[in-house]
């Protein structure tokens, strides 16, 4: 058998807890993800290919090579904008064998512990979830052919035979009923013996409690957490990993996602945590705290490649501004004069979420062998590339989002890089604002110094050559 997890599927309530992935928001203390893998492993589906999407580098990072689970994980990242179910028709032969394939945030809740039953040949389990599947488990060779050939497969047996009843999350109060019920009892499902403590307390590894904190059973306490003294904790209160809770703060019947810290003094109950945001699961609603010593996110350390990314990317763009500077002086005046094209201001979201006024291309005569010699020669990126010289913006990166059009996609962003060059700079492309969204998330995954260069060689090369053709090529 082979498994299949999408994690770049949408999930409303996933946003409504921040900008973590939802595949990695903690249930009952450890992310969804999880407990995929670990029930691709109880029936022997070893070969895992987990497709990303939004954090795809935390996804990444948190997964592995599947080792730690003794799985082997594949990664794989789709930029177009075709229905999940298209990554496994690209070979539909090598799932026919058996497939455990999710496709949403789906929870394999069990009704016994553990192990998981394997199922039976000949045997297909589906969930649907607005008419999609969400979760498929099959090892009936037909049921597969026809899944992959586009009909939906009909289950012929029964979740129940397997000790499971898997749910949907579909919304924010779904996610914090399971929690609940996780930590009221249903935890011990899941956490093998040894693993929870006989009085329904189940806390993870380096754990700091001084002996003033009072812990009030059934509660769940993940890694690397610290609990400061006289902090009061339970009953019924869900804790993620890389938490920190001040000083005589409460909590109770509650959920703190991953990476939070919580201030001095704050009594918390029936709420989800999120950084700096309180969430009400009953309606969904958000509320965002300004003060940093109340709620925070704990942010973690940017990726060391970043820096290096930064300082080649400086080093390029000195040169093309060297570079083009002449050709610019020259023939920008006779663009000008022949009306080919021209610059104007576009407020654009830059460095450090600052709004700037940006010079962006637009062609008026795409006829023109001057333009086209103008374009080819990339000097229409002439004054971003200076920008990125002088520190203003990166070399390399994303489009430069609008303030107002780009909110969703850069609420998306984990990391944003607004550039002079990207995948948009090449030339202009069909498919509006789903292809700008997949050329971010992959840019956003896949960002390093050598896929930089690549990027800049392959613009400059692909702008000359279009040139050369009589093509027309847009910047921005």
């Amino acid at each position: 058998m082979k498994a299949v997890f999408h994690t770049g599927v949408p999930a409303g309530w996933g946003d409504t807890l921040g900008d973590r992935p939802w595949c990695l928001a903690p249930v009952g203390g450890k992310p969804l993800i999880e407990y995929w893998l670990e029930w691709a492993f109880d029936i022997g589906a070893v070969d895992v290919r987990i497709v990303l999407g939004d954090g795809a580098d935390e996804v990444e990072e948190f997964c592995g090579d599947g080792s730690r689970w003794g799985l082997h994980a594949d990664f794989s990242f789709l930029r177009n904008t075709s229905a999940p179910d298209d990554y496994l028709r690209r070979s539909p032969e090598q799932w026919t064998d058996g497939l455990l394939y999710i496709c949403g945030p789906v929870f394999p809740r069990r009704l016994r512990p553990p192990p998981w039953a394997k199922p039976a040949e000949g045997v297909t389990l589906r969930v649907v979830d607005a008419g999609q599947t969400a979760c498929l488990l099959s090892r009936d060779t037909r049921a597969l052919r026809a899944f992959l050939s586009g009909a939906p497969p009909q289950s012929n047996g029964s979740w129940a035979d397997l000790q499971l009843d898997p749910m949907t999350l579909r919304d924010v109060k779904s996610y914090y009923d399971l929690n609940m019920c996780l930590v009221g009892g249903e935890l011990s499902h899941y956490v093998p013996p040894g693993y929870l403590n006989g009085d329904g307390a189940s806390i993870g590894y380096n754990v700091m409690i001084p002996l003033s904190v009072e812990l009030r059973p059934p509660l769940v306490i993940g890694n690397d957490c610290r609990i400061h003294s006289m902090a009061v904790v339970g009953p019924n209160a869900v804790i993620g990993n890389h938490v920190i809770v001040d000083r005589q703060t409460e909590l109770s019947d509650c959920v703190v996602i991953d990476g939070t810290y919580l201030g001095r003094n704050l009594e918390i109950s029936g709420k989800i945590v999120s950084g700096s945001r309180v969430v009400s699961p009953d309606d969904g609603s958000v509320v965002e705290l300004s003060e940093p010593w109340l709620l925070a996110r704990l942010e973690s350390e940017s990726r060391s490649n970043d820096l290096l990314r930064a300082l080649v990317g400086w080093a390029v763009a000195v040169g093309l501004m060297l570079a083009q500077a002449i050709p610019f002086v020259l023939l920008y005046p006779l663009i000008r004069i022949y009306s080919i094209g021209s610059y104007r201001l576009s407020s654009r979201i830059g460095l450090g979420g600052r709004v700037r006024r940006l010079p962006v291309w637009t062609t008026l005569n795409s006829q023109s062998r001057l333009g086209r010699c103008f374009v080819g020669l990339g000097l229409d990126l002439f004054p971003l590339i200076a920008l990125a010289a002088f520190g203003r913006i990166w070399l390399c990166g994303h489009a430069p989002l609008h303030p107002e059009r780009d909110q969703a996609l850069r609420k998306r962003l984990h990391r944003y890089f607004p550039a002079a060059i990207g995948y948009h700079t090449r030339r202009a492309e069909a498919g509006g604002h789903a292809v700008e969204t997949t050329n971010a998330l992959y840019y956003e995954r896949y960002r390093s110094p050598a896929e930089d260069l690549r990027t800049v060689v392959r613009t400059l090369a692909g702008r000359f050559l279009d040139a050369l053709s009589g093509e027309s090529a847009t910047a921005c």
